[in-house]
């Protein structure tokens, strides 16, 4: 795996060990990085990832709008929520097109309160899994390298009333960290649609998320 994303985001508290300033994180070549922090920033990269991603295309200057327009309002709602980076993948495995994202959040408390630990997270997920879907949503607390973590995988379908007339359903895969020595939580959250001929791959997609979110490492 090659490529390494940091976000500066993630603040030092009072305490005898310092918390760690920044994180590391190796993704796979081809995942396009962007920066969750100025929308100036953030509106030319992804223009460029468009305009590149289409360039063999037949797309129209309609459709190329759209897309980016898209990618923006998605950048603009993450780092709305404390997203500090972005990655998308649009690749083409054999024959198969391969499309996911990852969006890298900081989740801090609100202010005069205390953070619920891992635990607290685990719960609370469990809690709001849609019953309907019994056997699709799997909380679990895993052991990683950077440490114990909260593992959500869950699928999502959109409504029949979506306005953005989305019709695919959405795998998705949430891994909560807690920042050591601080009351913060990072957020990795891994999605990638389950249509054909997306959905075999989909098994191999979510192992290949969970090998990404074991190269976390916390900067000094």
């Amino acid at each position: 795996m090659t490529g390494s994303g940091e976000g500066s985001a993630v603040d030092s508290g009072p305490a005898t060990v310092p918390a760690p300033s920044d994180y590391r994180l190796a993704v796979p070549e081809g995942w396009e990085r962007i920066v969750l922090d100025s929308p100036d920033r953030w509106t030319h990269r992804i223009d460029k990832l468009v305009k590149r991603g289409l360039r063999r295309t037949q797309a129209t200057p309609q459709l190329e709008a759209a897309l980016a327009e898209r990618m923006r309002a998605q950048a603009e709602a993450a780092q709305a929520n404390g997203g500090v980076e972005m990655y998308v993948v649009n690749q083409v495995l054999g024959q198969v097109p391969v499309s996911a994202g990852l969006v890298v959040t900081v989740l801090r408390p609100s202010p005069g309160t205390e953070p619920g630990d891992l635990g607290d997270i685990a719960r609370s997920l469990a809690l709001r899994a849609d019953t309907k879907d019994a056997g699709i949503d799997d909380v679990t607390l895993v052991d990683l390298p950077a440490g114990p973590a909260v593992r959500h995988r869950y699928l999502r379908r959109p409504a029949a009333d979506d306005p953005d007339g989305n019709k695919l359903a959405v795998a998705h895969l949430d891994v909560y960290l807690a920042v050591p020595q601080s009351g913060q939580r990072l957020l990795l959250s891994f999605s990638t649609p389950t249509a054909p001929p997306l959905e075999p791959l989909v098994e191999a997609l979510v192992t290949l998320f969970d090998s990404v979110a074991r190269t976390l490492q916390w900067m000094a």
